[in-house]
């Protein structure tokens, strides 16, 4: 089985013609995800892209920040082959990695950690707004791979917020030439909507980020639980 790698463009309306034009031309399909935006991070998948309309989907609340960010509006292209002959932009990279964090995070320290007024100006007005059903959801996977342990919402959600606040501030990364590389504070059960570091809508200054799949992603994307991926992103300097 070959490494796993997907490259992603963010692209607007022109640069989705742009790429339609081209797998027209190569006799390929282009599916469009309209409900659960990490479906096309499947190695399955040999393109496809993002409605926005799909962040209001089946994860609206956990995918709020989507709407708070410069994407909004914009089409998500993800690929297993590069695109860079068709200039839409630069690409987000993500491959596997062997990456084992040093250092976590205690749960007082997730505590401190969403204090951050940069987590607190950046956090979408819904993203404390929790159902019952969203509750059961990680009920349901946590029960699963933790039986002996006590579901606990209120610490789980602790995490998933502190893990969101580590790629707007962060204080658990790694040094990569002088350069702050943060990671997932948490393994997959304890993080939530990892789509939006994968395809850099929180982190986007960061030029590498190591991301652990939440549950979505292991459930929906396939992507293997716990294992840290390596997402690139060189954002371009306009001079």
């Amino acid at each position: 089985m070959s490494e796993y790698k997907k490259i992603c463009y963010w692209v607007d309306l022109y640069g989705l013609k742009k790429v339609k034009e081209y797998i027209d031309q190569s006799g390929s399909p282009l599916d469009s995800e309209p409900r659960i935006p990490c479906r096309v991070l499947r190695s399955s998948r040999n393109i496809g892209y993002i409605d926005p309309e799909a962040w209001n989907g089946f994860c609206r609340r956990r995918t709020s920040w989507h709407q708070r960010s410069n994407k909004t509006g914009k089409f998500l292209v993800a690929s297993n082959k590069p695109l860079d002959d068709l200039d839409i932009g630069e690409p987000i990279i993500i491959r596997e990695s062997n990456f084992k964090p040093n250092d976590l995070p205690s749960y007082e320290e997730n505590l401190q950690m969403i204090t951050s007024e940069r987590y607190q100006s950046t956090k979408p007005d819904i993203w404390e707004n929790v159902d019952s059903l969203d509750k059961e959801f990680y009920q349901r996977w946590f029960e699963r791979y933790r039986p002996k342990e006590l579901f606990n919402f209120d610490k789980i959600f602790a995490h998933h917020s502190a893990n969101h606040a580590n790629f707007i501030d962060p204080k658990f990364f790694v040094n990569m030439d002088g350069i702050k590389a943060p990671y997932s504070i948490a393994d997959s059960i304890h993080v939530c909507s990892s789509c939006v570091e994968f395809f850099s809508i929180l982190g986007e200054e960061w030029p590498v980020k190591y991301v652990v799949p939440c549950i979505g992603a292991v459930q929906f994307a396939h992507l293997s639980m716990d294992q840290y991926f390596e997402v690139r992103f060189q954002k371009k300097v306009e001079l």
